[in-house]
């Protein structure tokens, strides 16, 4: 099972990445623009933040999959099996595929959020000045810099406020486009990557489970704490690629969701009907322009996930050792020896 799942997972995400790559190339250039409006707007863009995150979550995710490599192998070292060619490609091109296509994902949907409190960062500089009543008449030599946020930007308050207001709902449309771009490209390979994570995941549940329930009448050459700790650390790593990408688009939609408080906040304290009309809009483009990532469209990539995940794993754990605890015995026996020898039938050659 997990070589044919690792197969054509392996497989689906080539082809997903290669075939529709017009979209990722359309998604950058998307935010190469968005930067040069940010820029019109004043503000200074430093990149080293966002790329030490990406540098940092790309480290975390390579030293995970390397402990999981190496403890594989140390586990079939310890039962007298030499790791062959199935089972590199089983237990190490998968999960690394996986992971890097998780990792780019991961570090796609940081630029975004990284955008969106930029832009939210103009609009509050903007609160901000109503709310101290600093807003006056400014002419090109009367311009004041005005420190945002961790990330260096500063703004030029050298524009009237309707001004600022449509270029952030620019601003805004770019970012949403941009999203919408990037989840095209990206809509089968994570709906591959959280099956193939979804069926790992519940069978190395139940193995662990079965093993520690005492229900598992194994003969094999791998002792009971080697056998699962195998499987558990495999499980965890497939966790990890979900939490992964569900935590990097939760932290994007959330991100999307402040900026209408910001506009409301806005349009409460504005005095002008040029400029509250420019909120008007603003807060009916939020409602109609909003961001979300799904899986080829079967289901949205957000923490509901993991409500439907845990439903899900409950349901067919509980299935599988009713099925083994009702089985005859023989039948039982025989299904005991299959998963327990699982690890030693992919070494053979």
């Amino acid at each position: 099972m997990q070589i044919i799942s690792g197969f054509l997972g392996v497989t689906v995400i080539y082809l997903s990445a290669i075939i529709p790559k017009q979209y990722v190339q359309h998604s950058l250039g998307i935010i190469q623009m968005m930067d040069e409006q940010l820029r019109e707007l004043g503000i200074k863009i430093l990149y080293t933040k966002v790329l030490r995150h990406n540098y940092c979550f790309l480290a975390s995710m390579i030293v995970a999959n390397v402990c999981y490599t190496i403890g594989s192998v140390f586990v079939l070292r310890t039962g007298d099996e030499t790791p062959s060619a199935w089972l590199h490609i089983t237990f190490v091109v998968q999960h690394t595929i996986v992971l890097y296509s998780t990792i780019i994902f991961s570090c796609f949907t940081k630029m975004l959020e990284m955008r969106f409190t930029m832009m939210q960062q103009v609009l509050k500089n903007l609160y901000h000045q109503w709310d101290t009543r600093t807003i006056k008449t400014i002419t090109q030599k009367q311009r004041s810099l005005q420190c945002l946020d961790s990330f260096s930007m500063y703004t030029i308050v050298s524009k009237n406020p309707s001004e600022i207001i449509q270029e952030s709902m620019e601003i805004h449309q770019l970012i949403c486009e941009a999203a919408s771009t990037a989840n095209k490209y990206f809509t089968y390979q994570l709906l591959t990557i959280i099956s193939i994570a979804f069926l790992i995941i519940v069978f190395d549940a139940y193995y662990v489970l079965e093993t520690l329930l005492g229900k598992s009448k194994r003969e094999s050459k791998f002792k009971t704490v080697e056998f699962v700790t195998f499987f558990s650390c495999q499980m965890i790593l497939y966790l990890i690629a979900i939490i992964s990408i569900v935590e990097g688009s939760n932290r994007v939609i959330k991100k999307s969701e402040k900026t209408g408080g910001i506009v409301h906040a806005l349009l409460n304290r504005a005095k002008q009907p040029e400029v509250k009309e420019k909120l008007q809009q603003f807060s009916m483009q939020l409602l109609h322009l909003k961001i979300s990532f799904t899986a080829a469209g079967l289901f949205n990539i957000d923490r509901t996930l993991y409500f439907t995940i845990s439903g899900a794993l409950t349901t067919y754990l509980i299935i599988l050792l009713q099925f083994t605890s009702s089985s005859p015995p023989a039948v039982q026996t025989a299904c005991s020896i299959l998963n327990s020898t699982e690890i030693a039938n992919v070494t053979q050659t």
